[in-house]
């Protein structure tokens, strides 16, 4: 099942809060990582970030 196909499924609401709650998570831990000049950790982060914003967009469509 596709997430498109899920969009439509009662459970994608939970997961469409999950991965904004990670999301959420995920800029707690950059501002931290910013403030500490750990720039490999901020990086790290930031892809993980992306990743997180991609599967949340296959959710919207």
């Amino acid at each position: 099942m596709t997430y498109s196909q899920r969009s439509t499924h009662p459970a994608a609401a939970s997961d469409y809060t999950y991965l904004e709650y990670q999301l959420g998570i995920a800029a707690d831990e950059l501002a931290v990582a910013v403030k500490a000049q750990d720039e490999p950790r901020a990086e790290a982060i930031r892809l993980k970030i992306t990743e997180l914003e991609d599967k949340l967009a296959l959710l919207e469509d």
